[in-house]
């Protein structure tokens, strides 16, 4: 698929900055909702969890801080490289992760072809991550498959909110954010970010779709004034 090719193209050549970019960009605000993310998935009958287009790890970080096993999948080697290099620095032998036998599995993949049998995790996360592939029902309906009876998918994505700050969020995102991102990294990636943000489902939409890929129990949530959005979603 072209399309995929040209995302995982896109990424790799990010990948070195892409942190650094995420956090300063969104004035750290990340940290936040990913931590959100992972607190909706995570119960006790929660062991693995898929975290589809897993990139530079933050998202498994949360994860693995709230105790189960997680495999980071994603189309970008160098963005999963990198991920699995931070968290194999940070999780050390001092670490209580390392102690309570964590684990973090990298896999390079496709999320409309996931290398795994039916059911076979607990959960699937997502964050940032559902926008670029542009086949979305076909994404979830191969999340669906691998994630076990009552299982959760939680997906983590931007929005355009529809409150005053509208306009100022789009101007930071359209002409500040690719500016910055010149001096820093690849423009044409973070033009990238704002038109598929733009394209992307509104809330009320991504929910009926949730539930036309056979998700029950659906709820979303709007953070940061409705900037990002967390869907929730039980099989």
């Amino acid at each position: 698929m072209k399309e995929t090719d040209e995302i995982k193209l896109m990424f790799d050549k990010i990948a070195r900055r892409y942190d650094f970019l995420n956090h300063f960009l969104s004035f750290g605000l990340d940290f936040i909702w990913r931590g959100k993310m992972a607190d909706q998935v995570v119960d006790n009958n929660t062991h693995l969890v898929l975290d589809l287009a897993s990139g530079t790890g933050d998202s498994a970080i949360a994860l693995l801080k709230r105790g189960v096993n997680v495999i980071g999948l994603d189309i970008s080697f160098e963005m999963l490289k990198t991920g699995a290099n931070k968290i194999k620095k940070k999780y050390s032998r001092q670490s209580q992760l390392f102690n309570k036998k964590i684990s973090f599995f990298p896999v390079t993949g496709s999320g409309y072809q996931i290398p795994m049998r039916d059911s076979f995790v607990d959960a699937v996360t997502s964050a940032f991550g559902i926008r670029n592939m542009h086949d979305t029902e076909d994404a979830l309906r191969e999340i669906y498959r691998v994630i076990r009876p009552e299982g959760r998918v939680v997906i983590l994505e931007f929005s355009l909110p529809e409150s005053f700050i509208r306009k100022p969020y789009l101007f930071y995102l359209k002409k500040i954010i690719p500016v910055m991102a010149s001096m820093l990294s690849v423009k044409s990636a973070y033009e990238y970010l704002g038109k598929s943000i733009e394209e992307f489902y509104k809330p009320s939409e991504f929910v009926r779709l949730l539930d036309i890929c056979g998700f029950k129990n659906i709820k979303a949530f709007s953070l940061s004034f409705g900037c990002v959005y967390l869907y929730i979603g039980v099989k």
